[in-house]
């Protein structure tokens, strides 16, 4: 028996805003996974360019304990040295000691500098590596301080020359931390910008609007191919 029934179908505008609510809500729990993918690949892009090797991330979003993004890699001597010129401007503003040995070593960047530039002394990689599984914020991840230094003979050096050095690498350490830190941060800051804006109301009225769905008053949505 071919029953026939006419029901009334509507716009989404046409719907009470508690029905459009319900329909909002359900849009954002079905939120396709590629709405990060830009984003992600944004961050991937960087990182390449900042030099950090056998880079990987992970995150986790965005109002839970424990939320947040971390990073594991690696940083050659020549990109760690370059992230502390950059953002620590005012280490490498100290004043460049070339009289008697290198009396303020460890304390001015500059000094280290000037030792690459010189001598060919170099440190080995500093490793960014994972601590702790169980979150994914930036605290989940720590920088190791720089590999031994290469090339430094501690026989020509005084025993405070050698303890300067070893002093260098705790600093370098402490500052790539807070690189570190802030560069997690950030990156996890346009993840929730770019979710804010994906699960943003109007942006997704918006996008309802241009799918011309036609709804019933509960707001089930109706394919108009379905109807004879």
């Amino acid at each position: 028996m071919t029953i026939s029934k006419t029901i009334r179908l509507y716009e989404f505008e046409e719907l009470g805003e508690s029905i459009q609510d319900s329909i909002i809500s359900s849009y954002i729990q079905d939120l396709p996974g590629w709405w990060s993918d830009d984003t992600e690949e944004r961050i991937r892009n960087e990182a390449k360019a900042i030099g950090i090797e056998d880079f990987d991330f992970i995150w986790s979003g965005f109002w839970s304990q424990g939320d947040g993004l971390s990073f594991t890699g690696s940083l050659e001597f020549k990109v760690w040295l370059y992230i502390l010129q950059q953002h620590f401007p005012n280490w490498v503003a100290d004043d460049v000691n070339e009289s008697n040995g290198y009396k303020k070593l460890g304390e001015s960047l500059s000094d280290i500098v000037m030792l690459k530039e010189k001598d060919r002394i170099e440190w080995g990689d500093c490793l960014i590596e994972r601590t702790m599984h169980l979150y994914c914020h930036e605290n989940t991840v720590h920088v190791s301080e720089p590999d031994s230094v290469l090339g430094w003979d501690e026989r020509r050096g005084s025993p405070s020359d050698n303890e300067r050095m070893d002093q260098f690498g705790v600093k370098a350490q402490k500052h790539l931390e807070v690189w570190k830190n802030e560069l997690c941060q950030r990156w996890y800051s346009e993840l929730q910008a770019a979710y804010e804006s994906f699960t943003d109301r109007e942006n997704i009225v918006e996008d309802l609007s241009s799918k011309e769905l036609l709804f019933t008053s509960s707001g089930t949505i109706i394919d108009e191919g379905e109807l004879v």
